[in-house]
């Protein structure tokens, strides 16, 4: 059997690395895509065939309509079409709502939204001729509970949840694509220890969660019933069960 291949943008670091690691644990060829972090990629490949998996690095910047294309073609020739798509590369910036530029907001919104519509238009529309994938977004609980100060991330993972649903209607029945939103997992580097105690506070778990709670949870729409699609999976905790 033809062995399954994933693409992973963002995949060589944070909760992108987990993801890599988990799905070549399953036994899936991940293509690790990345932007500026080549050392950390291409160690991770490196881990990856030590483990007798099989990766690689790809460099794109996916908010350039011309490299996605690339990124899709060098994958393809390389390890073999596309089957699992997982859009994980975001930023997350914090500024005051009224200390915002339209910078922040484009940056945000080309990264956040618009690339993953690029990928899933291209992809999906393979995937589709060939009567089969699964697309998988790293979506966001912030549309429940979005903080100010974070107001370009909120709206483009907003819109993420939005395309995500639009996109599992359009492609079905032959594709299935859900989401999955995580929680506190990570902190944004400059993240207080205060501000940290005052977030879990409002989990009820009552900790910080994991990356292998996310790589898990991918790993199993990855292969979940095609009869799931169109889901976004909270993976928090239960703070999205906290609206107060």
């Amino acid at each position: 059997m033809k062995q399954q291949v994933a693409l992973v943008t963002g995949g060589g670091v944070r909760l992108g690395r987990a993801i890599s690691l988990r799905l070549a644990h399953n036994g899936y060829a991940v293509a690790v895509n990345y932007c500026k972090s080549r050392r950390p990629a291409e160690e991770l490949v490196a881990e990856i065939a030590e483990r007798d998996g099989r990766a690689l690095a790809v460099q794109a910047d996916i908010t350039d309509p011309g490299a996605v294309a690339e990124l899709v073609r060098e994958v393809e020739s390389v390890l073999g079409p596309i089957d699992l798509l997982v859009n994980n590369a975001a930023i997350f910036e914090r500024r005051p709502f009224l200390e915002l530029e339209d910078g922040d907001w484009a940056r945000h919104l080309q990264l956040n939204l618009e690339a993953p519509f690029r990928l899933i238009r291209l992809i999906g529309g393979g995937m589709w001729k060939r009567g089969h994938g699964r697309i998988i977004n790293i979506c966001g609980t912030v549309g429940i509970q979005p903080p100010g100060e974070y107001a370009p991330y909120c709206v483009a993972k907003g819109g993420l949840d939005v395309l995500t649903r639009c996109a599992a209607e359009a492609l079905a029945p032959r594709v299935q694509v859900n989401g999955v939103a995580p929680g506190a997992i990570l902190f944004p580097e400059g993240t207080s220890e205060a501000e940290q105690r005052e977030i879990l506070a409002r989990v009820p778990a009552g900790r910080e969660g994991d990356p292998e709670d996310i790589a898990l949870t991918v790993a199993f729409l990855a292969d979940a019933p095609d009869y799931i699609t169109g889901t976004i999976l909270p993976v928090d905790g239960g703070a999205s069960l906290v609206t107060g």
